[in-house]
């Protein structure tokens, strides 16, 4: 979670959200003065009627000269790129989809979840379940997490590491998740990228 504050004073988790959800304002960065001084808090993007450039805020900050300033970097983080999604089929969220990523992806109520299925009180909170794209062999798998609770494939119950398909359907607690590949024996992302070079 990387949560920082909007110009108007709100929170929110910066890796979720590229602006603020509640205003749609520019993030703040906060400029670090030391053990003994206060930090302050500047805008990315000032305001044009200033003219004063981040360079000249940040020089401008009050505080000992010698204290160690910091800015943080909030452009665009390059993402990996999708190798899969879930759809929920069924459930509170019915129509959603949820990328996957190369490793592990873990589904949980938590928000810190790679899947979060927060509107399914019958989900656990962390890793009831993990899908894993592992790209050395381009194969998708799912497996239990550190969950006491059970989940499905197909309507079997998962005890260990299987091997999954395109529709294939997962029940995790009251919701129904379909799988969909990226990645298949047609395309993978290491081939996009020799292409490229």
């Amino acid at each position: 979670m990387n949560l920082v504050r909007c110009m108007n004073g709100h929170f929110y988790d910066a890796e979720r959200f590229s602006e603020c959800p509640h205003c749609n304002q520019t993030t703040i960065s906060t400029v670090n003065q030391g053990e003994n001084g206060p930090d302050y808090t500047l805008p990315i993007n000032p305001p044009a009627e200033t003219g004063a450039g981040l360079n000249e805020i940040v020089n401008n900050a009050k505080g000992d000269e010698d204290a160690q300033k910091t800015i943080g970097y909030f452009g665009a983080i390059p993402s990996e790129p999708v190798v899969g999604w879930l759809v929920c089929i069924e459930g509170n969220h019915f129509g959603e989809d949820f990328r996957l990523k190369t490793g592990k992806n873990f589904i949980g109520r938590s928000e810190v979840m790679d899947v979060v299925l927060s509107g399914d009180s019958s989900v656990s909170r962390d890793r009831h379940a993990i899908i894993v794209y592992e790209p050395k062999s381009n194969i998708f798998l799912v497996q239990p997490g550190d969950s006491k609770e059970l989940f499905y494939l197909n309507d079997e119950v998962v005890l260990s590491a299987q091997k999954i398909g395109a529709n294939d359907i997962l029940s995790v607690g009251d919701s129904k998740l379909m799988f969909i590949p990226c990645c298949s024996e047609k395309f993978t992302w290491d081939v996009t990228k020799k292409d490229v070079k």
